[in-house]
């Protein structure tokens, strides 16, 4: 059945895989995919996107410490972002497109696989059964699921108990997640936290901080044709007096995703264009210390929030203004100490947030009231209160007990 559907796919597929967001990925995932190495033993590691690829770095650099002659470290992904990041971090893992379900058999024909460690919410069947049929030792880490999606899990729950059987250790980020886990059908669960209170941060380029302070406006989606960087900056001039551009914050946007960054510049320019103020530099084209200069700022690249966190006075975290998408990781503006500001829509960020203090969750309608100078001076800036060892998730995923 899964055959048939992949097959009747492929033309859509095809045309898919024309965006620029795609172009790699579903070539890669469900047409013809990048063979492993036979001559190794791996530890298979499954991360989906940028934010799980990045987490995993502690735990990357712990397991390759522990490596015997001819065993390597097999890092898959599902998205472009999440391969580019893995390619940039782990030089030497091995990085390789998931291929989808019908193709994985013949991928791993023939290969040794040690361990098999899933991340978050990366759920998935057939590498759990090919995995478990060769005698790995099978680990789920970071696991979570929100209170919004568990009722769509529950309506599965034959499907994850099957899953669920053939993993052999979970790490829950919290209690409530260990709790809709078990019932699912999990067994063997520890309640470990989030790994990236493992992460500690780094920087690459040290920026000097303008004379104004930093204000990055982090992470923003569009959902349902409702952006929040347009909501964001609505609210910005409401609360500022903009007739003085030198005298005001230097407001810097950063897009979740690369391929909205032409169309956040269209829309922002827009509405700054029609309050009579200077469109958004970016930058690409002015370079990063030279943009700082200037009030309104499109970072049009990635891998560079933590240096810019670093220098940051305040944080505004997007993916939380809108429903259905859940927030973003509040621990590296924590990390630099930025006064944080959040949506109140964190639900898959909830245990990260618990390790945060002095953070401001509001509706976007409140958000100009939270900026004004008042309230501003009664928020302090953010710091973490919890960090974490991962001896624990190593001995699992070396098949100690």
């Amino acid at each position: 059945m899964l055959c048939i559907a992949h097959f009747c796919a492929l033309p859509f597929l095809a045309l898919l895989s024309l965006k620029d967001k795609y172009k790699h990925s579903l070539k890669r995932r469900f047409f013809f995919f990048n063979p492993i190495p036979k001559d190794f033993y791996f530890h298979w590691l499954h991360a989906c996107s940028f934010g799980e690829v990045k987490s995993l770095q502690s735990l990357i650099e712990a397991l390759e410490k522990t490596l015997k002659e001819k065993e390597r470290i097999l890092l898959t992904t599902t998205t472009q972002t999440g391969y580019n990041l893995a390619t940039k971090l782990y030089p030497h893992c091995i990085v390789r497109y998931l291929p989808f379900e019908t193709l994985l058999p013949f991928w791993l024909y023939h290969r040794k696989i040690l361990s098999l460690t899933l991340t978050e919410a990366e759920l998935w069947l057939l590498p759990v059964f090919c995995a478990h049929s060769k005698g790995a030792t099978t680990t789920y880490i970071n696991a979570r699921i929100s209170t919004n999606s568990f009722p769509r899990y529950l309506r599965f729950r034959f499907f994850y108990a099957r899953l669920f059987s053939q993993i052999q250790k979970v790490f829950s980020q919290s209690t409530g997640d260990k709790m809709r886990l078990e019932a699912l059908g999990a067994q063997n669960i520890e309640v470990f936290g989030n790994l990236k209170l493992a992460e500690i941060p780094h920087v690459s380029v040290h920026y000097v901080p303008p004379a104004q302070p930093l204000w990055v406006i982090a992470s923003t989606h569009k959902k349902n044709n409702q952006s929040e960087e347009e909501l964001i900056l609505k609210e910005i001039l409401k609360a500022f007096d903009t007739n003085h551009t030198d005298t005001i914050p230097r407001f810097l946007f950063a897009p979740r995703h690369p391929e909205r960054f032409i169309e956040v510049q269209t829309t922002l320019d827009s509405l700054l264009q029609a309050h009579k103020l200077p469109k958004l530099t970016k930058t690409s084209i002015s370079g990063i210390q030279n943009a700082l200069q200037e009030p309104f700022i499109l970072l049009d690249s990635l891998g560079e929030l933590n240096n810019l966190y670093s220098i940051a006075n305040t944080v505004i975290l997007g993916g939380s203004f809108l429903s259905n998408i859940g927030g973003h990781n509040p621990i590296e503006p924590a990390f630099f100490h930025a006064k944080l500001i959040s949506g109140p829509f964190i639900f898959n960020q909830e245990a990260l947030f618990s390790c945060v203090e002095n953070y401001i969750l509001c509706p976007i309608e409140e958000l100009s009231q939270v900026l004004s100078a008042e309230r501003l001076k009664e928020i302090k800036p953010a710091k973490l209160t919890k960090k974490l060892d991962i001896t624990a998730l190593i001995q699992s995923i070396q098949g100690h007990s």
